[in-house]
Order: structure tokens, then C-alpha cells, then sequence
């Protein structure tokens, strides 16, 4: 889209901006199970590193299922409302926006610089998978650390990152440091169960967070969310 906006000639010295953000402008599951975060996360990681200026997401209001395809039940909400009582539902993407603003990005009004990522990725050993599954994107954030939302997209295997930094003028790559922060969001938190206009997520809980000392790879479970957090040798 971005190429296709260029060729065109929008200028670039203009602020780019998504004025609304969701899986789909037709209800369905995947808006409510944890695709919805995943999508989210990636679109708004994609749209910042390739120089947008500001994403907005759409569904922050608590809304109903709809089925507006025949197909499958879902919205593009954050929070579900339940027809019967006054229940109300956290889904995937309430937990995605928390994430990508809370935990990768930091809550401030105040520049984050982002850098671009280069993923090579391996398949049975190879270097150069066919189909890439896992996408990233870095921020240093104000308080100097850094901060990485890593993207496994792969619905059944988990995917081991390697984490290297090149900076300008050093003799070999850098790494975490000291203790590094790492904030998952997975199918482990969260679980949905179609039930037609009745779906709801039979699990719902925030993203797990702990830290553990710098290391060479870090675990992304299958369909997640990850941001690791933490300082660069200098």
C-alpha cells in the first residue's frame, strides 16, 4: 500500500496516519479470537517502521456479535458485551492495545525512535523459509531501553529468536544486557468459544510477564505476542 500511495505521488512530508485499524470491516471470529491481537500488533508495528506518523485503532466502544456473512460470529471490539446480563468481556485485542502501548512502546508523551529489523529466518535448519512466520519491530524508548514486539504468526509451532543488535562502528554485534523483560501474550492467556450469537472467551488473561537473565534466543509460543525489554551493551 505504501508503494502503491508513492507511486501515485502522496507526498511523504505530510503526515501519514490509519484513521481506523481491525481485522475486517465485516463482522467474524478471528476479530474476537487472538488473530485480532496478532493483526493488530503487526499492522501497527508494519505501518510505524515504513514511516507512518500516527495508527488508530477502531472498537474501543463495548459492542455484540454480529454475523453480517453468514460466516462466523465476531466484531471489531475490544469489549463484549453480553445481550443478557452486564457482563463484560476483555478480548485479545483490548490485551494487544495494553501491550503495544503499555509494555513495547512506553506510556509518555515523548519521542520513540524506531529501527528497522531484518528477520532470517530458518526452516529444518535452512536458512531462508519459504513461508516467514515471525515478524519484529524495534523502539527505544525515552527511559533508554530497548524494546522489541516479536510476532510468532505460526497457529501450531513455537519459534526460537536470536536477538542481535548492529550498531554503526562496532566491531561485532551487541545484545541484551543484565535482566530483560519479556511480556507474552498467547493462546496460554487467551481462548474463545464459538457459540453463535453466545461466543466468548473462556479464557481471558493479561499478557504473562517476567524476566530472566539476557541470553543468546528467546521462546515465542505459537500465535503470539512477545516484547522483550531491556538495555544494549554499549
Amino acid at each position: 500500500m505504501f508503494t502503491s500511495l508513492r507511486a501515485d505521488g502522496v507526498p511523504s512530508n505530510i503526515p501519514w496516519l490509519i484513521t481506523e485499524y481491525g481485522y475486517s470491516v465485516f463482522g467474524g471470529r478471528p476479530e474476537v479470537d487472538i488473530e485480532g491481537a496478532l493483526f493488530n500488533a503487526d499492522t501497527v508495528g508494519a505501518f510505524l517502521s515504513l514511516g507512518g506518523a500516527k495508527p488508530y485503532l477502531y472498537g474501543y466502544e463495548p459492542n455484540y456479535l454480529q454475523d453480517e456473512l453468514k460466516c462466523s460470529w465476531g466484531n471489531l471490539m475490544m469489549l463484549q458485551l453480553s445481550p443478557k446480563s452486564d457482563q463484560l468481556n476483555r478480548l485479545s485485542t483490548y490485551y494487544a492495545a495494553q501491550l503495544l502501548t503499555k509494555e513495547w512502546m512506553q506510556p509518555i508523551s515523548e519521542q520513540h525512535e524506531m529501527f528497522s529489523v531484518t528477520i532470517k529466518e530458518t526452516e529444518n535448519g535452512v536458512r531462508g523459509a519459504t513461508r516467514p512466520t515471525v515478524t519484529a519491530y524495534a523502539v527505544r524508548r525515552p527511559d533508554k531501553q530497548w524494546a522489541l514486539l516479536a510476532i510468532n504468526k505460526d497457529p501450531k509451532r513455537a519459534a526460537q529468536l536470536n536477538v542481535e543488535f548492529n550498531s554503526p562502528g562496532a566491531k561485532q554485534p551487541l545484545s541484551f544486557v543484565g535482566q530483560v523483560e519479556i511480556i507474552q501474550f498467547s493462546r496460554q492467556q487467551y481462548a474463545w468459544r464459538a457459540d453463535g450469537p453466545k461466543g466468548h472467551p473462556i479464557r481471558s488473561l493479561p499478557p504473562a510477564q517476567f524476566t530472566r537473565e539476557a541470553s543468546a534466543s528467546y521462546e515465542l509460543p505459537p500465535y503470539s505476542l512477545t516484547v522483550l525489554r531491556g538495555k544494549v551493551a554499549d
